[in-house]
C-alpha cells in the first residue's frame, strides 16, 4: 500500500528519530543516525520538515525521506548491523569509496533494500580492505 501525505496525522523528531503516525494509529520511525544529513543536522533544522506527497521533506536540508520507508519491516541485515555497531563509520563515504549513490547505500543499511550477491561482497571487501588499511597505520 502507497503511503501519501492525505495518510499522516502528524510527524515529529524525538532524541533519536523522525517519527510518523498515520490516521489509522501506525506509528513509523527512521532513525537519525542512519542518514549522514540528518545526524550532522540541528535540532531546528530537523524539526523544519513537512510531510510533502510520499515524503517527509526538511526544507533546511533539502533533504527528504519516503514515508514508505518508515513503514517497511526492518530487519537487522549484516550491511546494518557493521553501520549500527560502529556509528563512527561514514555511511556517505563509505557509498563514495564503493561508486554507488548514498541514498541506495542508506536503504541497504536500513534493510528497506536488499543489495545483490555481487554487491554484497563488494560491500564486504571494502571493509576488508578499510581494516587492513587501519591495520597498517
Amino acid at each position: 500500500m502507497e503511503i501519501t501525505e492525505k495518510d499522516v496525522k502528524r510527524i515529529w523528531v524525538d532524541d533519536d528519530a523522525v517519527c510518523v503516525e498515520l490516521n489509522d494509529g501506525r506509528v513509523g520511525r527512521e532513525l537519525i543516525r542512519d542518514y549522514e544529513p540528518l545526524r550532522n543536522a540541528t535540532r531546528a533544522q530537523l524539526e523544519n520538515c513537512r510531510v510533502d506527497l510520499d515524503g517527509v521533506w526538511f526544507d533546511d536540508l533539502d533533504e527528504g525521506l519516503e514515508l514508505s520507508g518508515f513503514f517497511a519491516p526492518k530487519k537487522m541485515n549484516p550491511v546494518g548491523r557493521v553501520f549500527w555497531m560502529f556509528p563512527e563509520l561514514n555511511a556517505a563515504a563509505f557509498a563514495r569509496r564503493l561508486g554507488i549513490p548514498q541514498p541506495l547505500f542508506a536503504a541497504y543499511i536500513n534493510g528497506s533494500k536488499k543489495p545483490s550477491v555481487a554487491r554484497r561482497k563488494k560491500i564486504s571487501d571494502e571493509l576488508h580492505r578499510i581494516g587492513r588499511e587501519l591495520e597498517s597505520v
